[in-house]
């Protein structure tokens, strides 16, 4: 049986003694494969880049155990070994900025102590790969945010890992710079075979691009599944989403639609109503004649797909974003 990429088993972690005492992880046990595109969802504080840090070796956790590769990262026989083979992609952009492009890329391949041979195939490889090439040679302060940030994603893995952690890669970016930091991790995973770890705020993101995602909050893993089993888990139908005028009649129009037949659930986000019926499009004007019977004005009316957000709402009752 192949080892795992990574293994957790009731892993915790807890911040200060006492009193004053935070636990920010308690009791995750997942396995990571080799090869895997994995995500993690939550909001923020939900114990994601602590779980992550744990999981790669950069923190140690309070108790339970991690294997990475079949090594334990505090075990300083391995801690080498593993440095070599785990690449960290920050949420935070760390490059310098009064070096160029390639400058930034030699100086990680120096920090990683690699040949020159190898740095320098590294070098162009990756440069070319993340479309950098016309900017090679440009101090990495006149580059555009979303440069920086493909600059960023590329010191990360500049020595060839076997486990990339990619911890909120495109906050900030524009759709197109999003598109190619997508095709660019996509490309980690299905062509080079990569592990891949990847925390995001963006749904489509987690959608479009994982394998499995475990939702967690409050430090402990809510689910975890293919987005798709994810989204199916929550029931059928389809979504509509009504605004009305008068927030004070919310909970009025959730009970009156909660009795209208096809529907499935009913929820309440910010001022939004969430809908799940069956059969939508013969319903609809029916639905609309509920909410116009309690005397308000529908503002806003749309129809849409099942979400992993949608997934986190039906298991906390709040928004990914909170």
């Amino acid at each position: 049986m192949e080892i795992p990429a990574i293994e957790v088993l009731d892993i915790h972690k807890t911040y200060g003694k006492g009193e004053s005492a935070v636990e920010a992880v308690r009791g995750i046990s997942l396995t990571i494969y080799k090869g895997e595109l994995f995500g993690f969802l939550g909001p923020n504080g939900a114990g994601k880049t602590t779980s992550l840090r744990i999981m790669v070796g950069l923190l140690e956790q309070s108790r339970g155990d991690v294997q990475i590769l079949g090594m334990t990262p505090k075990d300083r026989h391995t801690r080498k070994e593993l440095k070599s083979k785990i690449g960290i992609i920050p949420q935070d952009i760390s490059i310098y900025e009064d070096l160029t492009v390639e400058e930034n890329m030699w100086f990680m391949a120096n920090a990683y102590k690699l040949s020159k041979d190898f740095a320098e195939r590294r070098i162009n490889e990756l440069i070319k790969k993340i479309g950098l090439e016309e900017k090679r040679k440009s101090l990495a302060r006149t580059l555009s945010g979303g440069q920086q940030r493909r600059l960023n994603l590329i010191m990360g893995i500049i020595h060839d890992p076997v486990v990339i952690l990619c911890d909120e890669p495109t906050p900030g970016l524009d759709p197109q710079s999003r598109v190619a930091v997508w095709k660019f991790v996509l490309n980690l995973v299905k062509k080079e075979g990569k592990t891949v770890v990847l925390t995001t705020h963006f749904m489509e993101e987690a959608d479009r691009l994982t394998d499995r995602v475990a939702i967690i909050d409050h430090g402990k893993v809510l689910v975890l599944d293919t987005p798709d089993k994810l989204k199916a888990s929550i029931g059928e139908g389809d979504l509509v989403e009504i605004q009305i005028n008068d927030n004070d009649k919310l909970e009025a129009a959730k009970e009156a639609l909660s009795n209208f037949k096809g529907v499935q659930e009913v929820n309440i986000t910010t001022n939004l109503l969430t809908v799940r019926c069956l059969d939508v499009i013969a319903r609809m004007a029916a639905l609309l004649n509920v909410i116009e019977d309690l005397g308000v004005e529908i503002e806003h009316l749309g129809i849409r797909n099942t979400t992993l957000e949608d997934v986190f709402i039906n298991l906390t009752g709040r928004t990914l974003r909170d």
